[in-house]
């Protein structure tokens, strides 16, 4: 009955949902019965008394009510073209412009249907999938080939997918891939790995020829989410760590999770440490070599202290802060703090200053040194920037023009990390370098493995030839700076040894040591407060 009653109120209602045909031939038919009924009762109640005008009355109802279908007709034709305007708005919401690939809105009612089935196990991959190094043939070859690029990839998903899946384009270069009927994930793994394949096939695209990879971030329902908002999440997270690790594809894990909130936590306190420009420089010496008593200067390092006490290092922070773009802000009051402090130095030593990939291609690097160096009043000569071999994989004719003009106000430039994984090499070749900081890996095995001893004899000897200060990173014990010592190899010592990274009041303080005061060998002994932070 209530079922009968719902169908009835819709009809009345007229209800979009309905065939137009059917909707105007209840109401029509609707109308005819009512205005009949309406003529009995009228005739039967007060007709007797006014026969002949209820007579008339009556007789013009049930006429009306048979012309009633024909007044009703236009609304019949306007609700025919209204229910297929509402198609196609329907198909437009539901599409993407661009590909013709079902969008978002699709993806989450598709996700919905899936998940609310009860015939349906819930057994289903999500593969969320994004093109490598989209940006890169944005900038290069415009963003035209870009869209056709996005064209022709969701194209070729859904070529390979067909029925065995369904296909959506998330936004941007993203796309979503639902793999029906699997639960395991060795199967979704295949099938990751299969689409790849069959992507990264040579594109032809508006007479040029682009050869793209992509990367894959896996989820499989219903072991990593319940509910489309996780599953999406999950695979998100799992392409985000395929990319950050560089593997090609990635199955998602519950640390990823926790790891992702890690991250914004400490993205957080990153954007709050900047906005009140509470960034902590610590210094670690760096000494001569001949007479490890005497400093020759200090590396400056960036430090966060939570309101706990605990302190962040930079291998925690500094990879959020690249991803971010909040590295150009730590990177510009570093520089600033640093040229500030050293200024306040004797006037022998120097600082020297790490400088981030992303500060030398995003930024104006040149005026944020040069800012730093005005306002402080240090000279050129006292400042150190530290570049690491990575910068200069990543645009070297952009590094090399920048590098120069920083070069030609007098600053020295250091090649960090050497020796770490890249050819360094190959870009003494290209870039004035003033000195080599030797990767402490090649230090710790240069006394007692040989081919440790002769990269740091050959980078020594080169050093030499090229007139470039060398400087040993991780001398953390006498044995190491013995040995280092032996035939002049280097030039500076860094290390533990000699002092752990402090806070500016104790980089002052190290500076007021006279060797006499010194204990031990060639050891410089810090007085540091038990209440000081190293």
């Amino acid at each position: 009955m209530k079922k009968c009653w719902k169908k009835l109120c819709q009809y009345f209602a007229g209800d979009p949902s309905i065939s137009p045909f059917k909707l105007t031939l209840f109401q029509s038919t609707g109308a005819t019965v009512l205005a009949s009924i309406l003529a009995v009762i009228a005739y039967n109640t007060v007709g007797v008394y006014y026969a002949g005008i209820w007579y008339q009355l009556g007789v013009t109802l049930v006429i009306a009510s048979f012309v009633a279908p024909i007044f009703l007709f236009p609304s019949y034709r306007t609700s025919g073209r209204l229910q297929r305007a509402n198609a196609i708005i329907k198909a437009q919401a539901t599409t993407d412009h661009l590909t013709g690939l079902p969008n978002m809105l699709a993806l989450n009612n598709q996700l919905k249907n899936l998940l609310t089935d009860d015939k349906n196990q819930t057994a289903f991959a999500l593969h969320f999938l994004d093109i490598d190094r989209f940006k890169q043939v944005n900038d290069s070859l415009g963003h035209d080939v870009g869209n056709e690029l996005i064209i022709e990839t969701g194209r070729r998903i859904q070529d390979w997918v067909g029925n065995a899946g369904f296909v959506a384009r998330f936004g941007g270069d993203e796309f979503v891939v639902i793999q029906f009927a699997t639960s395991n994930e060795l199967a979704a793994t295949h099938f990751g790995r299969e689409l790849r394949v069959h992507l990264a096939k040579r594109y032809n695209l508006s007479d040029h020829e682009i050869n793209v990879t992509a990367s894959i971030g896996t989820a499989l329902s219903p072991f990593h989410g319940t509910n489309q908002e996780q599953l999406l999440k999950a695979a998100d997270l799992a392409l985000y760590k395929a990319k950050e690790t560089g593997h090609a594809s990635c199955v998602f894990e519950p640390r990823f999770a926790s790891e992702a909130s890690n991250r914004r936590r400490i993205e957080g306190i990153l954007r709050d440490t900047i906005e009140k420009g509470t960034l902590i420089p610590y210094f670690h010496s760096i000494v001569q070599a001949k007479n490890p008593l005497q400093i020759a200067g200090f590396e400056a390092l960036c430090r966060i202290e939570l309101p706990d006490g605990e302190i962040l290092n930079p291998e925690q922070f500094i990879p959020i802060a690249e991803s971010t773009g909040l590295i150009l802000d730590i990177g510009a009051h570093m520089l600033q703090q640093a040229c500030i402090e050293c200024a306040s130095w004797h006037p022998d030593l120097f600082v020297s200053v790490n400088v981030s990939p992303v500060q030398m291609i995003r930024s104006d690097f040149l005026t944020t040194v040069q800012e730093a160096l005005n306002d402080s009043g240090l000279p050129p000569y006292r400042l150190e920037l530290e570049i690491t071999e990575s910068v200069l994989i990543n645009d070297v004719e952009h590094i090399r023009t920048t590098l120069e003009r920083v070069r030609a106000l007098g600053v020295q430039i250091a090649l960090d990390d050497f020796g770490a994984g890249y050819c360094g090499l190959h870009y003494l070749r290209q870039i004035e370098i003033d000195k080599i900081k030797i990767d402490k890996s090649i230090i710790d095995d240069a006394a007692t493995v040989e081919i440790s001893r002769n990269i740091l004899n050959g980078v020594s000897l080169i050093a030499k030839q090229m007139e470039i200060t060398l400087v040993a990173e991780g001398v953390d014990d006498i044995t190491k700076a013995e040995f280092l010592s032996k035939g002049e190899r280097v030039h500076q010592f860094q290390g533990y040894l000699f002092s752990k990274p402090v806070n500016a009041v104790n980089a002052r303080r190290m500076q007021e040591i006279l060797p006499s005061q010194a204990t031990g060998s060639n050891v410089i002994q810090l007085p540091v407060k038990s209440n000081d932070r190293a």
